[in-house]
């Protein structure tokens, strides 16, 4: 061997590209996330029923699955399963909805609504459609290596609200002091379904009949012919889906407020917070309730401000329910200790073991996947990954080989209801 290579195989820079490829050699032969067929992710109950049907082929990214819900109603993109059960829970209520519109009391009452135009109320436009290689609006950012750093976060806690928001705002204080918000909760809560919905077919509709209901004082009166559970319909505990439903919006927004307060999270953090338009309220109040539940842990203001820089209701909804079954692992199991919050929420727990909780429904050995699978600051001789879906073969495979004790098809609700 000459003089020059022996000195580039001396280097240090080589022997740690080489140890590194010992160690991660096998975990490097990535997968193609599969196309898979719907009835493998989800029961037969969510894929068909009165009025739709999901079809049958749904593409995954490497952590979520991308359903589309075939509707008499409208088309619907559902993009994880917690928005599937979400989307088919709606149905029955725009159903239920369409056909009261029909009569003749509440004809009249929307067609004089329609020349009386107000804008609308709650979260009315659904989020884009977040494709497939839209990894900023998926939660593959809370796994891979960029992650948004301590600058952004900043950055969302001192953005100031646009015209439109505050717009918004003011016209929707205006109608909530003379009682049509409580209308437009208490038909939602009637329906069983959530009054902040992004869904945007519902929501108009939900506007519309509590807009009749409050103008021509007509009495809204709605009989659903199926039986929706509350967690389907909003995914949280049944203390926060009454919140939800029983509370004046801006009880809801004080609490949460507090709440935050609390764990003392910064002014400015719960000002980001509560104004990021992909965090509906509902979901903003089960993040709220959540980290309540982990009394005293460490963590809690650095997982809020992480939840201010949510790009998707799918990002929100994610870390809502990372906190959820952290917390009930930290009721049913081992206290957790603290949070360690980098891209994720993750807990460790007071015998120093590492607790990763992902409510995501397909996991592919994809890039992003291995590098969460060896952070080294995730390194302990215990640490398990537990989620609500499941596991390609491979990735499976990585993962206990890399020393993780996994977990599949975890409930992400937790046991406990908040305090």
């Amino acid at each position: 061997m000459n003089t020059v290579s022996r000195l580039f195989w001396s280097t240090p820079l080589v022997l740690f590209l080489l140890l590194i490829t010992v160690r991660v050699g096998p975990a490097a032969q990535f997968e193609t996330p599969p196309t898979l067929p719907a009835q493998d992710l989800v029961p037969a109950s969510l894929l068909s029923g009165d009025g739709f049907h999901v079809d049958k082929q749904v593409p995954t990214d490497g952590l979520m699955a991308h359903f589309t819900i075939q509707s008499d109603v409208g088309t619907f993109p559902a993009n994880s399963i917690e928005m599937l059960r979400i989307r088919v829970a709606e149905i029955p209520a725009i159903q239920q909805l369409t056909k009261t519109s029909k009569t003749q009391v509440f004809a009249q009452s929307l067609a004089e609504n329609a020349a009386r135009p107000v804008q609308a109320a709650g979260q009315m436009v659904m989020n884009p459609v977040e494709t497939i290689q839209g990894i900023p609006a998926g939660v593959g950012r809370f796994f891979g290596r960029v992650g948004l750093g301590a600058q952004k976060i900043e950055e969302a806690a001192t953005q100031p609200a646009s015209n439109g928001q505050a717009l918004e705002a003011t016209g929707q204080a205006t109608r909530d002091a003379f009682g049509y918000e409580q209308e437009r909760r208490g038909l939602a809560k009637k329906l069983n379904v959530d009054p902040y919905t992004t869904n945007p077919v519902l929501s108009k509709q939900l506007d519309d009949f509590a807009l009749a209901a409050f103008r021509a004082h007509v009495a809204v009166t709605t009989s659903m012919s199926v039986f929706i559970p509350g967690s389907m319909a909003i995914t949280a505990t049944r203390v926060v889906a009454q919140w939800v439903w029983d509370k004046p919006k801006a009880d809801l927004i004080v609490q949460n407020q507090q709440g935050l307060q609390a764990l003392g999270v910064s002014d400015a953090q719960i000002k980001a917070f509560q104004s990021n338009p992909v965090f509906p309220l509902s979901v903003q109040t089960a993040f709220v309730a959540n980290l309540g539940a982990l009394p005293g842990v460490p963590g809690r203001a650095q997982a809020a401000a992480l939840a201010s820089t949510a790009r998707s209701e799918v990002q929100a909804r994610f870390l809502t329910d990372s906190i959820g079954m952290l917390a009930r692992y930290h009721q049913t199991q081992t206290p957790i200790a603290r949070l360690l919050v980098r891209k994720a929420i993750i807990g460790q727990d007071r015998n120093g073991a590492i607790v990763a909780q992902a409510p995501v429904d397909y996991v592919s050995w994809i890039q992003d996947v291995s590098y969460f699978a060896n952070r080294p600051d995730l390194r302990s001789r215990r640490r398990t990954l537990w989620i609500t879906g499941q596991f390609s073969p491979l990735a499976k495979k990585n993962f206990e080989t890399l020393g993780w004790v996994v977990h599949e098809r975890t409930d992400p609700i937790p046991d406990t209801e908040p305090r």
